[in-house]
């Protein structure tokens, strides 16, 4: 690492811990024990800072930084929301397994990519309810949806597109083939004349 690189490190660390004991003395908190949520929003951060001393943090606001790259020692256990949203995030592995007792996770809006690698991350989270995905690469690759509720089977709520129909989403596909199986052999029977044999969800 160049020297220059660590300045900027270590002036970022000293405006961090500014904004976090401002942020405490704003609300009252006097003991790291006490803390329970914590905001740092729009601070400009490129990672994410130490915040194990929090022991009970419940609710963590990061989004809208310019954080690249995440660290597992960074983030308590016991966090039940996470808001990583409008970030430069390309990668969660290795970052977020241990958070079991999510609720909530947003990470819409970052540079995330490889959904296989993404799902195996999170595949712990099996009480989180709300998710969001949407604007980066993984969204857009082949069975995104699907896949992301088979891994995540709590997921109440992907992507703000409200509860999610299982049914729906993962045997669309399966009903979809069918129906067209149906209407084919509908459409021959018409054509061979045996009305009689055509269903009735086929007859007009």
């Amino acid at each position: 690492m160049f020297p220059g690189n660590r300045c900027d490190w270590s002036g970022e660390t000293m405006e961090v811990n500014k904004d976090i004991k401002d942020f405490l003395q704003k609300h009252g908190i006097r003991r790291d024990i006490d803390v329970c949520q914590l905001s740092l929003v729009k601070k400009k951060l490129s990672s994410v800072p130490d915040l194990s001393r929090f022991r009970f943090l419940r609710k963590l606001e990061l989004n809208n930084n310019k954080i690249r790259e995440l660290s597992c020692r960074s983030l308590n256990c016991c966090l039940t929301e996470l808001h990583l949203e409008n970030n430069n995030i390309k990668s969660v592995s290795g970052a977020l397994n241990h958070l079991t007792c999510l609720r909530l996770l947003f990470l819409h809006n970052n540079q995330i990519r490889g959904l296989e690698d993404t799902m195996h991350e999170l595949r712990r989270m099996q009480q989180l309810q709300n998710a969001t995905f949407f604007l980066n690469p993984i969204s857009h690759e082949p069975g995104f949806r699907h896949h992301v509720i088979h891994c995540l089977p709590s997921i109440q709520v992907l992507d703000r597109k409200g509860k999610v129909n299982r049914h729906s989403d993962i045997d669309f596909a399966i009903l979809k083939s069918y129906l067209m199986h149906l209407y084919s052999l509908c459409f021959h029977l018409l054509l061979l004349g045996d009305s009689s044999s055509v269903p009735l969800c086929c007859q007009k």
